[in-house]
């Protein structure tokens, strides 16, 4: 999956994904609606089944990109977490 950085503003950040898939996407921004930061984090396409997702991202005061950043570092420990535990189980 390829991404772009289509806008990278202070407070405003607007990534663009190559596939119409919306999983990562609705990921980050539910991710994203946890942290007190953020003034809005939503999906925007043009059309559900050709349309390039774009996840819009707009924080009250810290650096959009670094909201962003911890929306993926939270998510990746997540999986690690449910990782060693599926691990423990075998």
């Amino acid at each position: 999956m390829e991404v772009e950085l289509i806008r990278n503003e202070s407070k405003e950040a607007i990534l663009e994904f190559s596939e119409a898939d919306l999983t990562i996407p609705e990921l980050l921004a539910s991710r994203l609606l946890q942290q007190d930061d953020i003034e809005f984090a939503g999906i925007a396409q043009n059309h559900p089944e050709t349309g390039r997702p774009r996840l819009v991202v707009k924080t009250e005061k810290h650096k959009a990109v670094d909201a962003l950043c911890r929306a993926i570092e939270d998510i990746d420990g997540d999986l690690n977490e449910l990782k060693t535990e599926l691990s423990r189980k075998k």
